[in-house]
């Protein structure tokens, strides 16, 4: 079942929608992980989804054999959308959008999952401690953020398309300084015709790169399990609708 509701959420000092869907089997005798996911607009509804398919993530865990794994979509804040998902600025311009300048409430976004929004759920549904989280584009640097400043809470971290040219210098210093649990699951997967501007054309390699060196130093920080793929796909709910079953997959048993 897809449920709604509203929450507080400090980063926009307003209410937030929360989409959650739990399996009908959790229950107190057989509790359920819990997946925090991005951009929730995206995960369920095609109508919805920005590019008019999604995730399709109800279907994909109705159809697998993990039938006990609760997924929190947070909606994402059209305006803040940026400013939320990276806990530093970015000093980059694209043509066809304005970037510079924000970011810088990512920390304070991912401290609202994981004290004020975690409990709720825990409250509302029978869980267990299983923590993941998982997103595409800058929903995917966000995740990664989770991983460094909350390193004993996440068991898997799902990177989709990461969007780390936000501001990878930094990104990149932080990863390396932080104290990642080297027992912690990455995902990263990457389209060869990735782009976020059409007027860059090097904005394929450009995604390419940015998982690469977030892959290389990861394997540096000692994590055992990583699974990198680059596909052929662009940037785009499609391509991660594809992936996210296999995903499923890698969260429950070791694909490498």
């Amino acid at each position: 079942m897809l449920e709604t509701f509203e929450v507080y959420i400090p980063t926009t000092k307003a209410q937030r929608t929360i989409r959650v869907y739990v399996p009908d089997t959790c229950c107190e005798l057989s509790p359920c992980d819990i997946l925090f996911m991005h951009d929730a607009q995206n995960l369920f509804d095609d109508a919805m989804s920005y590019h008019e398919v999604s995730w399709r993530v109800q279907d994909a865990i109705e159809q697998s054999k993990y039938n006990h794994l609760i997924v929190v979509g947070i909606d994402n804040h059209p305006e803040e959308r940026m400013n939320e998902y990276s806990p530093y600025e970015t000093a980059i311009d694209l043509k066809d959008r304005f970037i510079n300048g924000s970011g810088g409430k990512g920390y304070q976004y991912i401290d609202f999952i994981v004290k004020e929004l975690l409990p709720i759920i825990k409250s509302k549904y029978s869980t267990t401690e299983n923590y993941f989280m998982a997103g595409s584009s800058m929903g995917a640097y966000i995740s990664m953020f989770a991983a460094m400043k909350y390193p004993a809470l996440f068991q898997v971290i799902g990177s989709f398309s990461v969007a780390s040219w936000f501001n990878e210098k930094l990104f990149l210093e932080a990863l390396n300084q932080s104290k990642l649990n080297i027992n912690t699951k990455f995902w990263v997967t990457v389209g060869s015709q990735e782009s976020s501007s059409s007027s860059i054309e090097e904005f394929p390699e450009i995604y390419i790169n940015n998982s690469k060196h977030l892959v290389e130093t990861l394997k540096n920080k000692g994590i055992k399990t990583i699974y990198f793929e680059i596909n052929d796909g662009a940037h785009n709910e499609r391509q991660w609708m594809e992936l996210f079953p296999k995903f499923l997959d890698f969260i429950y048993k070791k694909v490498v």
